[in-house]
């Protein structure tokens, strides 16, 4: 005699579709959830992950802070505390933040704004110094000009926030290099 098989459930036969529906909807709930935090995690200082600052530069957390490198000019200024020309150009700088900052920068501004360039740094820096040498390569260079707040007192008998070395000056082609360094206290 033959036996009769019986045919599966309906609910056996889709079982396996079930289950593998329910994992493709778990894989792509994880998928979307790990962009959204991969998207976000920079700006939430979250060490590893890079960010954009709202002003351009591209920037890396790490275990203490972050660095910012390379630096747009609205970051120089921003950091810096200084309005530069707009047609200035930065050609390397970085910005390292933990509990205290420091900046570092190199600046070009072309001749034509240089005198411009040179009454900012003049508001936000001071006078220049003469006995503080130039932290720029003065190699054909000629209008060196050297401000800091070496003292440890401004004019209101307060303690100065930040140190600063802003070695300036003009190359043969009529460019004004600036070189900052900046660190807070």
């Amino acid at each position: 005699m033959a036996r009769s098989r019986s045919r599966p459930s309906y609910a056996s036969r889709h079982e396996p579709l079930h289950v593998l529906g329910g994992i493709a909807l778990m894989l792509a709930i994880v998928a979307v959830t790990l962009g959204i935090l991969t998207q976000y995690a920079g700006a939430w200082g979250v060490p590893y992950f890079s960010f954009t600052t709202d002003r351009g530069s591209h920037c890396k957390n790490d275990l203490t802070g972050y660095t910012c490198s390379p630096m747009t000019l609205g970051d120089v200024e921003y950091f810096g505390d200084i309005d530069l020309p707009d047609d200035s150009s930065v050609v390397t700088g970085t910005y390292r933040s933990t509990h205290d900052y420091q900046i570092e920068a190199v600046i070009e501004v072309p001749g034509t704004s240089a005198l411009q360039a040179m009454t900012s740094l003049n508001q936000a820096f001071g006078e220049c110094l003469d006995e503080i040498p130039s932290p720029l390569d003065t190699e054909d260079v000629h209008e060196t000009c050297v401000m800091a707040n070496d003292d440890v007192f401004n004019e209101s008998d307060e303690p100065s926030s930040r140190l600063y070395l802003i070695g300036t000056g003009v190359r043969t082609d009529g460019t004004r290099i600036i070189g900052m360094m900046i660190k807070s206290r």
